[in-house]
Parts: C-alpha cells; structure tokens; sequence
C-alpha cells in the first residue's frame, strides 16, 4: 500500500467507468483507505491509505482527503464507502426494514439527544441480517453530496456477506471466522450455513482477540471441540491469532485466498473489507 499522502491524480485512471472504488473510513483511527479496482481485470488494483490526523473535526480532514486526491472524484462504475466505527448493530432484517424498529436499535448506537448523527442501514445478502451504524450526519451528507449513487455500509456488512456464501463450502460443522488487523478483530458466527452472530472488537493483542472469539463462541452456544476456527486478515495478525487460538482450540485453520483470486496491487496490509468487495458486487 502506497505511503500516507501520496496523491491520486485525475490521471491515475485512464477510463474510470471501467473500475470500481472502494473506500474504508476509520472513524477511531482516522485514516480513509481507498481500493480502486478494474471491472476488467487489465490492470493492477490501486491501494492508499490516508491518515485524517488529529486536528480537523472528522468532516473537514475527510473533505481535505477527497479534494487533495483527484482520482477520488473521478466517473467510476461503482463508489462504496465503509465505515468503520463501534456504534453499530447486527439486527434481523425485518427490523432495519421497519422504520420504527430501526429507530428503537438506534437508540442504543447512541444516549444523547444533542448527537447529530445519521443511521446506516445495510442489508447483508445471503442472510437475514442487517448492519445498523451510526455516522455523522454532516460526513453521510458529504458522502452522498460528493460520490454519486454511493453505497454507504459498515465495514462489517462485507465481511458477513463474503463468509455466508463461503460457509456452505466448509461443512455443517458450527464454525467461526475471525478478521484479525493491528487494531482488533471481527468475528462472525455460523452454525452450518445459519448465522448466528457478528461483531467487532477494538483490540491490539493476539491474546485478547482469541479471548473475544471464545467468547463469541460461547455467547452463540457453539464452544466445543467441534467448532472450527478460520481465521483471515493481514498476515502477522492473522498468525499472532492462529497460535493464540492453538493454545485451546484444535480446529484452526488459516482463510488464504486461492493463488490469483486477488487483484494485483494489493497491499498485505490493505484492509480485508476492502480486499474482498470486488467479490461481493
């Protein structure tokens, strides 16, 4: 991944309509990671990742990001921007879909009245779920102002889809998959094809990821020797999390991508949402 604040040019892209972009904000880390991918297969995929700093209020660092970086702005096929951030729930589909419901799961995502911020609701396909988050209202009016017919998710929201059309691959026995990065893990819960649990956890150790997996485990009711353990994401993370997982679990295996499944020009540390979204349009 190129360094923090290389610049993308208008002319980095010789025909945008032919690649899709996609984006990751970081609302706890403030950095914006953009993935620009041909619908064709021709060319490398381009990575930056962009640090917000801590000066700006989110909005403005956001606007400064976009604008200084041209290509961002460019007439791509498809732009979706995920958003990393605690305030979010997993909820049944029926209840992002019923206006009054949503509002009652918001309410959770945050406590004071003086809060402007938007709700997020993203449909996961695949399941009957859905990924409620809590963003800025100033930042969604941006994103929508700014990126034409944007998708606007949870980075979590991918991550359920990708695993729900890849757990009928790996047998009927209950499983759990966990995305381990330098900054926490996501651990999705399945028991045979049927989800049973997803979420996030801020972490920055090996130890305390495999603790919340367990946990995870425990909370859906699948904890036993028979559970089996995928674990995906950067690959120091993913390892450090493997051999914390050995130390009481039998069933860990490492999620590597098929030799050519990802687009050249990823980065082992472009972020995993970002990696498989071309896989999930």
């Amino acid at each position: 991944m190129a360094a923090d604040g290389e610049a993308l040019t208008a002319g980095t892209i010789a025909n945008p309509r032919l690649w899709r972009l996609g984006m990751l904000l970081d609302m706890e880390e403030r950095t914006l990671t953009v993935a620009a991918t041909s619908t064709v297969g021709e060319e490398a995929m381009l990575c930056r990742r962009i640090d917000l700093g801590d000066g700006a209020d989110t909005l403005h660092a956001l606007e400064d990001a976009v604008y200084d970086n041209p290509m961002l702005l460019a007439d791509f096929d498809r732009s979706t921007m995920l958003l990393r951030t605690p305030r979010f729930a997993v909820v049944p589909a029926e209840v992002a879909a019923d206006a009054d419901a949503a509002a009652d799961a918001a309410s959770l995502l945050w406590t004071s009245p003086d809060e402007n911020l938007r709700l997020i609701a993203a449909p996961v396909s695949g399941t009957d779920c859905a990924v409620l988050a809590a963003c800025p209202a100033d930042v969604a009016a941006f994103v929508g102002r700014t990126f034409a017919d944007a998708r606007f998710a949870h980075a979590l929201a991918p991550e359920i889809a990708y695993f729900a059309a890849k757990a009928p691959r790996t047998g009927n026995a209950p499983k759990l998959f966990a995305v381990a990065s330098e900054h926490g893990v996501d651990v999705i819960v399945f028991d045979g094809t049927r989800l049973l649990g997803a979420t996030s956890y801020a972490c920055a150790t090996a130890g305390d990821m495999a603790y919340y997996a367990a946990a995870a485990a425990q909370v859906c009711g699948v904890a036993s020797g028979e559970l089996q353990f995928y674990v995906a994401g950067d690959p120091a993370s993913r390892d450090a999390l493997i051999g914390a997982l050995r130390r009481f679990a039998p069933n860990v295996m490492p999620w590597v991508f098929p030799s050519g499944l990802l687009a050249d020009g990823a980065a082992v540390d472009t972020p995993f949402p970002l990696l498989i979204l071309p896989l999930c349009e």
